[in-house]
């Protein structure tokens, strides 16, 4: 599945915190979200997409945080050498309804 940086870019300039930020970007990619309990492993994204993201975050959680990104990089999607920039595997993603 391909996202778009305008798409990651509207939800960094709409949301006021990394946690709303993050649960945005996992919305983009799983529209059944909400019927969501948990899961187990991540989505994939490309590298320079995952280093794009981590960006947006580090300026989002700069005012609270001192720009550490560790909502994403501890909830958000892994990132693979072997996908384009905006393409998105959940091949490794295991959603629990």
């Amino acid at each position: 599945m391909e996202i778009k940086k305008e798409q990651v870019d509207h939800i960094f300039k709409q949301c006021k915190d990394t946690e709303e930020a993050l649960i945005d970007l996992y919305k983009l990619i799983l529209p059944d979200w909400e019927q969501i309990k948990t899961s187990k492993g991540s989505p994939l994204i490309g590298k320079d997409g995952w280093l794009y993201i981590c960006e947006c975050f580090i300026r989002l959680s700069k005012p609270t945080n001192n720009g550490f990104p560790g909502l994403w990089l501890k909830k958000g999607f892994d990132s693979s050498d072997h996908l384009p920039m905006w393409t998105v595997d959940l091949n490794h993603f295991y959603p629990i309804y």
